[in-house]
């Protein structure tokens, strides 16, 4: 029983935790202290799949590692991630990119990466991306393939409970008065973070799982739900805009109603109560993080943040506007390979003009939109990857689905199916949505924290379909 336990929920509380790192630790320490956590985290999971895999029914120990490697090698994906993963690295080493004066031609001028064709990088920003793909290649082939029913859905539980530890943190601080945080709370659509779109991706997730969860019977499951349900939910309001943070609440709200319907129908009423309760314990948390004296001024800037003039005022499109030409002309520059990570802030002086220089700060940062910071930065092999990636996992959830519709017509049983598939499957697609349009709003999408829970929820949301073909050899948890 001891060795069930461990090899099913220890490594999901492993994969949590390296899915929900990068959310919990953004506002707390470096991010070279958290690269390094995160690849070490993500080094151990590695070897916790290898020698600890779930065992299927009558499976030995060494059957199953041999079937989880097995499964990894004809994995596609795995594949593509080992090729990213490499990418990265290259891109992490060749990171001579940097300012200096040409003593020739008297003008300063930003020097080349040391190989001149490869992509490359400034400082240690190269090490970054490279964290992040092997944080995303660990926690993708450890829900697909060394997870079970009720290790993923307690996957979902606490990757929101130790985000939740993060989000809550970050809260109080902000209550006590602590001044970057507070900043960030008060941030608009011009200066904000996106510190919040992190908690704010994991919230509909952990709903769904927390239902899912009550639904399995999985009791240990319920306070944890209840706190992830909390934490995430204040800290996506404080750190959003209100407008972003609205729209991941609906997403959140129109999950819960849909798992609490679907409790309800399997399950019976007493389930579903009891899912609800915890539910409205976690609500009934958030507002009272976020309702204490010294958050008046915060709820007014997020209620004023509800006029659409007022969050998007002309002075900051004009800024915008600037960002994205000087970015488009830089990458027409470098087009393949594009400026390397972090070029962007040394490249800007020489592309804005005049004119530019009129709306646009002294030191520009990134441009708004995480789409073309992508295309500026990475090029469009780098941008190959991330259209790949994506393309991957929307692949395989749709894949799933198809499967999963074709299987139910089949038997003439199209009217059920709604009620055979967990809503952490649609909750993943809400992920997916909010993360397109986080892109497009800010160019928080290459920060390690979005693309890591991103790529954790859908793939989380594929892998919940019911396994159609092979129902009578379901992972038993």
């Amino acid at each position: 029983m001891f060795h069930h336990s461990v090899s099913r929920f220890g490594l999901a509380t492993h994969l949590a935790l390296a899915a929900a790192l990068p959310a919990a630790l953004t506002q707390f320490v470096s991010t070279d202290f958290l690269s390094v956590s995160m690849l070490w985290v993500s080094l151990a999971a590695w070897i916790w799949m290898l020698f600890e895999p779930s065992v299927l029914a009558g499976e030995t120990v060494s059957r199953a590692r041999a079937r989880m490697i097995n499964s990894v090698i004809r994995d596609p994906f795995a594949w593509f991630m080992l090729l990213a993963t490499l990418f990265a690295f290259v891109r992490g080493l060749n990171s001579d990119i940097r300012l200096f004066y040409d003593a020739e031609k008297t003008v300063w001028a930003v020097k080349d990466p040391s190989v001149s064709i490869m992509p490359g990088s400034v400082g240690v920003s190269g090490f970054f991306p490279f964290v992040t793909a092997v944080t995303v290649s660990t926690i993708v082939v450890g829900v697909r393939h060394a997870l079970g029913r009720n290790a993923r859905i307690w996957f979902g539980v606490m990757t929101g409970a130790f985000a939740a530890v993060g989000g809550l943190a970050s809260v109080i601080c902000v209550a006590l008065g602590n001044e970057p945080l507070r900043n960030a709370a008060l941030a608009t659509y011009g200066s904000a973070s996106f510190a919040g779109s992190a908690f704010a991706m994991i919230l509909p997730v952990s709903v769904a799982c927390g239902i899912a969860a009550e639904e399995r019977g999985i009791t240990k499951a319920r306070l944890l739900f209840a706190f992830a349900v909390a934490g995430n939910a204040a800290a996506a309001f404080v750190f959003l805009p209100i407008l972003m943070c609205v729209s991941y609440l609906l997403f959140s709200a129109v999950v819960s109603i849909l798992a609490l319907v679907l409790c309800r129908r399997r399950e019976g009423a007493a389930a579903c109560a009891r899912a609800a309760s915890m539910l409205a314990f976690g609500i009934v948390g958030a507002v009272s993080a976020v309702m204490v004296p010294s958050y008046k001024e915060i709820v007014q800037e997020k209620t004023a943040g509800l006029d659409v003039e007022k969050a998007f005022p002309p002075a900051l499109t004009d800024r915008n506007d600037a960002l994205n030409r000087v970015s488009i002309a830089m990458w027409k520059d470098h087009q393949w390979s594009g400026v390397g990570v972090g070029g962007f802030k040394l490249q800007a002086p020489f592309y804005a003009n005049h004119d530019d220089w009129q709306v646009l700060p002294p030191r520009p940062d990134l441009p708004s939109n995480g789409y073309l910071v992508i295309l500026t930065e990475r090029g469009i092999v780098g941008a190959i990857f991330w259209v790949v990636g994506l393309g991957f996992l929307f692949g395989s959830w749709v894949l799933r689905l198809v499967d999963s519709v074709k299987w139910h017509g089949n038997r003439d049983e199209g009217r059920s199916w709604f009620f055979t598939v967990p809503t952490v499957v649609w909750a993943g697609i809400a992920v997916l949505v909010g993360l397109f349009a986080d892109a497009y709003f800010s160019s928080g999408i290459v920060l390690t924290s979005l693309p890591v829970c991103g790529a954790a929820a859908m793939t989380l949301a594929a892998s919940s379909f019911p396994k159609m073909k092979k129902r009578d050899k379901e992972i038993k948890d």
